[in-house]
This record gives C-alpha cells, structure tokens and sequence, in this order.
C-alpha cells in the first residue's frame, strides 16, 4: 500500500474531526470514554441519522460528503493508521480502541457486517490490536438486524463492547432529547432483548437544557427506567455518564459543571448497583 500524506490532526477533548473532507473514513481522536487515543470508523460520513439530538456535536452546518464507505477503503485506511501505531505512540498517545461511531447510526449502514469481520480479522493480523477494545456505538435501532445475528458472539470474544445510548426515559423525553421519530418503547425492546444476551454499557449524555437549575429529581425517571433494565435480566457493564465536551447542534444545551456531574454520580452509585464512569466536559473522575 502506497504511504499516504499524514494529515495533521488535532487531538483534543475539544475537537473531533471526521476528516471526512479529506475523503477518509478513519480518524483518531483523543476520547475522554476511550481514555486515551481512539481510532473511529466514520461509517456515515453524509451525516444522516435517524436521531437528531440537541446536544449533538456533528457539524451539520456544511455541505455533507457524498462518499459512499466501502470495506476496501476502510481497510487501507486502517492499515495506514496501524503503521503508524506500530512504530508506537501516536503524538504521545496510545492506541486504547477501535470505534465505530462517526456522524450518524453505524447500524444502519448496510456494509456494517462486513465492516465488523474486517475488524476481527485485523486483530488477528497486527499484535499492536491484540489488546484494543473494538467499539460499536449505536442508538439501537438496528442492533436486531438479522445479518449481524452470527457475527455478535465472535466479536464479543474479540473484546468487543456495544456502548447503547440511553439518553431519555419515556417518549416525551426522547422527543425532546433525542428528536427522533422512533418509537421510545421500541427502542427499549431493542436493548432489553438485545442486552439479555450481551453486555451493554450505558452511554447516557447528561447536560443543562434551556437553563434549567440541577436537581435529582430531574433524573428520578431514568434511575427507574435503568433498575427496571436491570429486573428485566438486562446485562449493564457499566453506565458512562457524561456532558458536553464539544458545541452542540442547539445552543440552549449546556454542559452541567463538574459540581453538578459529582451529585449525578451519587445520584446513580446510591440507587443502581452498577458501575458508573463520570466524564466531566473536560477530563474523567478517575483523571484525578
């Protein structure tokens, strides 16, 4: 493969480029949840989803890229990046995953199946991957497809995590969070069927809508929306609690403070018996 032109990347907290303007698929990023350098997979870089959430921090401002992702240029790009790591460090970071997130709904894009084979092979192939977490991000509104039936057991043994967003807890909030035309209880089938075969972690974004002051109880009706979960046999690895790092599609969405995200945390240790990671707008709990 012929050695491509590196791009200067900005690795930040702050900044997530796609780098879908240079027509890549494959970007690294420094990610507060990966704790440390990720390499994501843009599997919808013409920015379409099925959700349209007010705290999201896709630029949908400019002109999408008409690129059609295909396996081929996926794996080029991947080994480029390999390369790169397997003489070590990345601009001082260490590679801690492979992700599959990008601007829209992994699930939804046909290739994925393909896409996860791939993966699975590459660590086979390069000892730089042999310990990497592989990540696939979705809202759950394909995680049911049938094509991905046979592949989900091999790419769990292949420490293979699902992180499945759970921002609301009813239809209203889902309306009005996530701004999705998906029916909330369907979603919730999707992960309780789903999660009563593999584990799932949580991803839950948390933040200050129209100026609204923190208050627990605010978040009273996802503490039982989660236990219920938990009743219902669902697998929880852990909740990844989080706020806004980067700027969001709508500008009444906040970050809560470092205060605020400190009292959710005992908010949720104190009524679910899981693990909860807290993510601050800049940094970890554990960063301290």
């Amino acid at each position: 493969m012929a050695k491509q032109t590196p791009v200067e990347v900005d690795l930040s907290y702050s900044s997530h480029s796609r780098l879908s303007e240079y027509e890549r698929l494959v970007y690294p990023v420094v990610s507060r949840r990966s704790r440390g350098l990720s390499l994501g997979i843009n599997l919808n870089p013409d920015k379409r989803c099925n959700f349209d959430c007010v705290y999201c921090q896709v630029d949908r401002t400019s002109t999408p890229e008409r690129i059609r992702p295909s396996v081929s240029q996926i794996e080029q790009e991947l080994e480029y990046w390999l390369q790169e790591l397997e003489q070590g460090q990345y601009q001082g970071y260490q590679l801690q995953d492979i992700a599959l997130a990008g601007d829209g709904e992994p699930t939804s894009e046909k290739q994925l199946p393909q896409v996860l084979e791939l993966l699975m092979s590459l660590k086979q192939r390069h000892p730089v991957l042999e310990q990497i977490k592989l990540i696939l991000f979705t809202n759950g509104s394909g995680i049911g497809r049938n094509d991905l039936a046979d592949i989900f057991p091999r790419f769990f043994a292949a420490r293979g995590e699902v992180w499945f967003k759970l921002d609301a807890w009813d239809q209203d909030s889902q309306d009005r969070i996530n701004r999705s035309r998906l029916k909330f209880d369907q979603l919730i089938e999707k992960l309780r069927h789903f999660g009563q075969r593999y584990p799932v972690v949580l991803q839950s974004c948390f933040f200050r809508w129209q100026g609204q002051a923190y208050s627990d109880q605010l978040y009273q009706p996802y503490l039982e929306l989660v236990a219920g979960l938990a009743v219902s046999q669902v697998c929880v690895d852990r909740i990844q609690a989080y706020t806004l790092a980067r700027k969001p599609a709508e500008s009444d969405a906040t970050p809560w403070s470092n205060i605020e995200m400190d009292r959710l945390a005992t908010l949720l240790r104190e009524h679910l018996e899981l693990p909860v990671e807290l993510f601050y707008e800049s940094g970890s709990e554990s960063d301290g």
